[in-house]
């Protein structure tokens, strides 16, 4: 097929019909006086055709891969122009079934392909799609355990605050408080321990803005610091606050990592001066 494809256009060999030249250009001499054998043709061995001359024999070998030929005295009648241009005419019409059949593969080639890529592209939306969803999974539980441990943070400071105001109150009348019950501890199977890769710090800030930005477990609370100075103290001295238990962060405590002062998987803070 691609030897057709890149021969279209050549003619289909012809027999000589002027006898041969010599070097010097003088007509070459009768065959009395030639002693060197010239075949009345070529014939190929695998499927026993004959051909007129070495062009016709090789075109042949292109064609169908046959190696083994030989000379024959057999000879072939030269083709007449009619021939001639009859076999021109399936010599064109086989190089354009090759050149369709070839742009048909093609065809199916590149359809397949953007087969393969729609399918690949529509793996990775699944991918990414099945990933953003397990990160706002992951972004409401943590939004669900700050609130849970918030709200139990706050009742026990609101418990401390009305255990004081009695106290003041038996104080001032003089009569010893009645100690509350102490409720029995509750046996509870120990929560399982959960090694916590980041951690998420709230921060209200002085105008009453609440920011919120994650950080890895092990990072030191100055990283959460160094974040507020580059993007949200203004360039105003502050210090940070934790409401619950209140504790004021130190120096010494800027050091540790989040993990070691607790702070994950969720922790809050309020910007002070």
């Amino acid at each position: 097929m691609d030897w057709l494809i890149s021969h279209e256009g050549e003619e289909i060999p012809a027999p000589s019909e002027n006898p041969p030249a010599t070097e010097d250009g003088k007509p070459a001499e009768s065959s009395s006086e030639l002693t060197e054998h010239i075949p009345g043709s070529y014939k190929c061995n695998d499927c026993n055709k004959l051909f007129r001359d070495e062009n016709a024999m090789m075109f042949h070998a292109a064609k169908s891969g046959h190696e083994n030929f030989s000379e024959s005295a057999e000879t072939i009648a030269p083709l007449t122009p009619e021939e001639r241009a009859q076999k021109a005419a399936e010599l064109r019409d086989r190089i354009r079934a090759a050149r369709a059949l070839k742009a048909e593969q093609e065809r199916k080639e590149e359809i397949e392909k953007e087969r393969r890529r729609r399918e690949e592209g529509k793996k990775m939306l699944e991918t990414r799609e099945k990933q953003r969803e397990n990160e706002l999974r992951a972004i409401a539980e943590e939004r669900r355990r700050a609130k849970q441990e918030e709200a139990a943070a706050r009742q026990r400071v609101l418990d401390q605050i009305k255990a004081d105001r009695e106290a003041r109150k038996a104080a001032q009348s003089g009569v010893q408080p009645t100690p509350a019950p102490t409720p029995a501890p509750v046996s509870a199977a120990p929560a399982p321990t959960t090694d916590y890769k980041n951690a998420t710090i709230q921060v209200r800030l002085l105008n009453g803005q609440a920011v919120r930005q994650t950080f890895g477990a092990s990072e030191p609370l100055s990283a959460v610091r160094l974040w507020l100075e580059l993007n949200h103290s203004d360039g105003i001295p502050f210090t940070l606050l934790q409401p619950f238990p209140r504790k004021v962060m130190t120096d010494e405590d800027y050091d540790k990592p989040l993990k070691e002062l607790g702070l994950v998987p969720s922790a809050n803070f309020v910007m002070t001066r």
